[in-house]
């Protein structure tokens, strides 16, 4: 970590002695390049292009190479990293607002959430984010519904779920949740995950299909249930240094362009989601699917820590996001 740390120092030195008309945007991303993010950052490159005739052209940077998300994050924020994706529960610490997509069960499917994300809780949070940092939402991108894998056994109730070591994001709300869920959790930066697994130095974590496939936990985990308990957003972010110094018009091509990216990206998302739960059955992994009763009874379980977490978030907040939710529910 600390060698990570001192190479995201030492680009935005580099970046920050470079004349900002000498660069070309750079957006950084953690996923690996053939991940849906990848493929949508390479897509909202080139309509940047088009769009602006040639006047921007963004160059993109996957598989962390710009630095875990915390660090591309601070980077964008000091203006040394131009645009980057990440996922929400990032930003809590700065926007503890942001935890409304941290909720569990919450969000029953994309319809619901796309409410939240495209409506005005959406534009609260974006208005937000840039008044405490400067950074520049541009856009909701999908990361997809969460699901628990482990090694140790199937799990079809919450009973199945006691003593499991799971790994969570290091966030308040996760830990909360998982320990309501009668786990244990044990908060651990994505890049030291994988070995974590492999080595048993935890049982199980929890992820979207997406992440689970392109990061190859079927080589380190054989179970699957089908739990959908957090919808997590990818978020594609601008730092108020590059997005401050564009003409009007340019500004307004990178977000026409932004709009267009996020119907792109979530599209291939869930499409890809759909076929990963074929592929990662076929790569070992026994996927159980709790019924409708045991993820009722799981939902109950947290539901003390939707109730706390609901008053931190704000309840007006909350409320308006199960309003959204409504008018999108199908009759």
């Amino acid at each position: 970590m600390t060698t990570r740390i001192i190479t995201a120092a030492l680009l935005g030195s580099l970046l920050a002695a470079t004349p900002a008309a000498a660069q070309n945007p750079r957006l950084g991303y953690v996923p690996v390049d053939d991940h849906p993010v990848g493929q949508a950052s390479r897509y909202f490159a080139k309509l940047v292009e088009v769009k602006t005739d040639g006047r921007i052209k963004i160059e993109t940077f996957g598989n962390g190479l710009l630095g875990s998300e915390p660090e591309m994050q601070a980077s964008v924020q000091a203006g040394f990293i131009d645009i980057m994706v990440g996922p929400t529960p990032n930003l809590v610490g700065v926007v503890p607002q942001f935890m409304i997509f941290d909720l569990p069960f919450f969000y029953k499917d994309f319809a619901a959430a796309d409410a939240v994300m495209d409506g005005a809780v959406g534009e609260k949070l974006f208005a937000q984010l840039k008044e405490k940092t400067g950074i520049v939402g541009l856009a909701w991108w999908d990361n997809g519904f969460r699901h628990m894998t482990n090694a140790k056994r199937p799990v079809n109730t919450v009973q199945d779920m006691a003593g499991l070591n799971i790994r969570v994001i290091p966030n308040p709300l996760f830990i909360a949740t998982w320990t309501a869920l009668g786990t244990n959790p044990t908060p651990l930066p994505w890049p030291e995950l994988f070995s974590a697994l492999e080595n048993r130095a935890v049982d199980a974590q929890e992820t979207p299909y997406a992440l689970i496939y392109t990061a190859r936990f079927y080589e380190v985990q054989s179970h699957l249930a089908k739990t959908g308990h957090v919808y997590t957003p990818f978020v594609l972010l601008a730092s108020p240094k590059w997005f401050g110094s564009l003409s009007e018009k340019d500004r307004a091509a990178v977000m026409e362009a932004a709009k267009e990216s996020a119907a792109f990206q979530r599209d291939i998302s869930r499409k890809a989601a759909e076929q990963l739960e074929v592929e990662l059955q076929a790569k070992g992994f026994k996927i159980t699917r709790p019924t409708p009763e045991a993820l009722k009874a799981m939902s109950e379980r947290v539901a003390p820590v939707v109730t706390e977490y609901s008053k931190k978030i704000g309840l007006d907040l909350v409320e308006q996001a199960r309003t959204a939710m409504a008018a999108s529910a199908k009759p």
